[in-house]
C-alpha cells in the first residue's frame, strides 16, 4: 500500500497540565501513514476510548467541532470533558468544563441537539459517577453551563439517551418501574415537563423504549415523535412474549397519535433503529425492514433478509433515494421508494453515519470505510494513524461527522480530519 508522509503538527514539544488543559496537544504519531493521510489531527488530553462515547455525531457550531476524552476513571469517579476544535486546523479553543469537580461529574453520552448556542444532552445513570440521569445546557459562545437538571431516580431506568428538537424546544426519553415517558423542554430556562406517559394495552402491563426518539413533520407540518416500543406483560415465563409497536406522539396534542403493531417475522426482535426522510419513515426490526408512510397510516413496503442473523443488518440510515442498513458483518442497499434490494457487501460494521452520496463506516476492525451509497462499492479504506503505534484504531463509538466537504472521526487518543469526497488518484 501505498505510504504518505503525515503532515507535521509541531516541532516542540509542549508540557501541559491535564486538569483545565486549554492549549493543543502535540501528536506523536509516526512520520510515514499507512494509507490515506488526514488533513490534520490532534492529540485529546487522555483517552476518548472509555466507557462513553461522548457527543454522538460530533456537533459542530462558529466553526468548532466537538470531541470528548476521559482524562481519568475508576469506581468511583470519572473526569470526562468536551473538546471545541478549529474545523480548520485542530486546534483545541477550549475545553469544557475547564476543571474537573467531582461532585458535578460530567458523562457524555448521546446524540445532543443544538440549538443556536444551546446545546443540551443527556447523561445517563451511571454506577457511583452519576446517581440519576442529568440534563446539562452548554452555551457554545460562552463555554459556561447554563443549567442543568437531575431526574428523580424512579425515572432513570435504563432508556434511550438521545435528544431531539424543534427550535427552543427539546424532547426527551425516560423510563418508569412500568411506562415509557417523553419529556418535552426549553433550551435557554431547561423547564422540563411529563409531555406523553404512554400507557399498554391488555393484558400488557409494561413498555419501554427500544430505539431512539425521532422528530418528524407531515407533507401538513403536523409535527410528531416517533420511537420503536415493546410491551409485555411483567413477570411472563414466557421470554418473547411481549408485542412490538411503533408510538407515534402528536406534539400539539400531547398525546400518543398512533400505536403501530408490528407483526414482526422474527421472534424476540424489537425495533432497533429509526430514520426519517422523503416524508416517510423506515424503521428496522430484526431483519425485516419497514417503509411507513403517516400522512396516509400505512406500510408502504417491507424488506426481509433470510440470509441467518449472524447476518442480520438492524441499523438505518437514508439519503432520500437509498435505504442503507448495516449491522455486525453486512450491509445492504435498498430503493427507498420500493424495498426492491439493490446491494449488498460484506463488512464487520461498527458505526455509520450517511451524507450525500457516501456512507462512512467505521469498522470493527477499526478501519474507516467509505462507500458510494448508490452502488455499495467501496471507494475508500483508510488505517488508523494511530494503528502502528498504540495498536488501536477509529472507534466504533465514532460516528463519522462531513461538514462541507471535510470528514471528523475519532481514535483512541486523536481527533482526525479527512477529505470527505474521495479523490481519484
Amino acid at each position: 500500500m501505498t505510504k504518505f508522509l503525515i503532515y507535521q503538527i509541531s516541532s516542540v514539544f509542549v508540557i501541559f497540565h491535564l486538569l483545565g488543559c486549554s492549549c493543543t496537544p502535540i501528536s506523536q504519531l509516526p512520520n510515514e501513514v499507512e494509507g490515506l493521510k488526514p488533513l490534520w489531527c490532534t492529540e485529546l488530553p487522555g483517552k476518548a476510548g472509555a466507557y462513553n462515547d461522548g457527543l454522538i455525531g460530533l456537533p459542530i457550531y462558529d466553526g468548532k467541532i466537538l470531541f470528548h476524552s476521559t482524562y481519568f476513571t475508576n469506581i468511583d469517579a470519572e473526569d470526562n470533558r468536551i473538546h471545541a476544535l478549529d474545523i480548520e486546523n485542530g486546534n483545541i479553543e477550549w475545553t469544557f468544563p475547564a476543571m474537573y469537580n467531582k461532585k458535578n461529574s460530567m458523562f457524555f453520552w448521546g446524540v445532543p441537539y443544538l440549538n443556536n448556542e444551546y446545546l443540551v444532552a443527556k447523561m445517563p445513570k451511571f454506577g457511583n459517577i452519576l446517581l440519576n440521569d442529568k440534563l446539562i445546557c452548554i452555551n457554545l459562545l460562552t463555554q459556561q453551563e447554563v443549567w442543568q437538571k437531575t431526574m428523580p431516580i424512579s425515572i432513570s431506568y435504563n432508556s434511550n439517551d438521545n435528544v431531539v428538537g424543534k427550535n427552543a424546544d427539546f424532547f426527551f426519553l425516560q423510563q418508569s418501574d412500568w411506562n415509557t415517558l417523553i419529556y418535552k423542554g426549553n433550551c435557554q430556562t431547561g423547564d422540563t415537563a411529563l409531555l406523553v406517559r404512554v400507557n399498554t394495552g391488555v393484558p400488557e402491563n409494561y413498555n419501554r423504549s427500544s430505539s431512539g426518539l425521532q422528530y418528524f413533520e407531515t407533507e401538513n407540518n403536523n409535527k410528531y415523535l416517533i420511537v420503536g416500543a415493546l410491551e409485555e406483560k411483567k413477570n411472563s415465563d414466557d421470554t418473547y412474549a411481549y408485542k412490538t409497536y411503533l408510538y407515534i406522539i402528536d406534539i400539539e396534542k400531547k398525546a400518543l397519535s398512533k400505536k403501530l403493531l408490528i407483526q414482526r417475522q422474527d421472534e424476540g426482535q424489537t425495533i432497533n433503529d429509526i430514520a426519517c426522510a422523503i416524508n416517510k419513515v423506515f424503521f428496522v426490526c430484526g431483519r425485516e425492514t419497514f417503509c411507513y408512510n403517516p400522512n396516509n397510516e400505512s406500510i408502504e413496503w417491507s424488506f426481509y433478509s433470510q440470509e441467518s442473523y449472524n447476518y442480520m443488518a438492524n441499523h438505518i440510515l437514508t439519503n432520500n433515494n437509498i435505504v442503507f442498513l448495516y449491522g455486525d458483518n453486512r450491509y445492504i442497499g435498498l430503493d427507498a421508494q420500493t424495498g426492491k434490494k439493490l446491494y449488498q457487501g460484506e463488512i464487520q460494521c461498527g458505526n455509520a453515519s450517511i451524507y450525500n452520496d457516501f456512507v462512512y463506516i467505521i469498522g470493527s476492525d477499526a478501519k474507516l470505510y467509505i462507500i458510494d451509497v448508490n452502488t455499495g462499492k467501496v471507494k475508500v479504506q483508510i488505517i488508523c494513524p494511530e494503528k502502528n503505534v498504540t495498536n488501536t484504531g477509529f472507534l466504533t463509538g465514532c460516528k463519522p461527522r462531513v461538514f462541507g466537504n471535510k470528514l471528523y472521526v475519532f481514535g483512541n487518543y486523536h481527533a482526525y480530519c479527512y477529505d470527505a469526497v474521495p479523490k481519484n488518484e
